[in-house]
C-alpha cells in the first residue's frame, strides 16, 4: 500500500505541475513570457501590446493543459 501511495503521489505532483504551468500561461501570458525571458533568455520580452507573443504563449499553455488531460486519462486507465 505504501508503494502505491508513492506512485500515485508522484503522478499527482506531475499532473499538478503540468496544469499549474498551463493555467499560468493561459491566464498571464505576458508575465510568463517575461519570466522565461529574464530567467533563461529563450523567449523575447513581451510588451503590453505584443498580441502575437501573448497568443503564442496562450496556445502553448493550452497544449500543456491538453497534455495534462491526456496524462491524467492514461494514468486512470493504468490504475483500473
Amino acid at each position: 500500500m505504501n508503494r502505491l501511495l508513492g506512485v500515485v503521489g508522484m503522478y499527482g505532483l506531475m499532473f499538478l505541475g503540468w496544469t499549474g504551468v498551463g493555467i499560468f500561461m493561459v491566464i498571464a501570458p505576458a508575465r510568463f513570457g517575461n519570466a522565461i525571458h529574464e530567467s533563461f533568455g529563450l523567449f523575447p520580452a513581451v510588451g503590453p501590446k505584443d498580441t502575437g507573443k501573448k497568443l503564442l504563449v496562450r496556445v502553448a499553455g493550452m497544449a500543456f493543459l491538453g497534455f495534462a488531460a491526456r496524462f491524467a486519462w492514461g494514468v486512470s486507465r493504468l490504475l483500473r
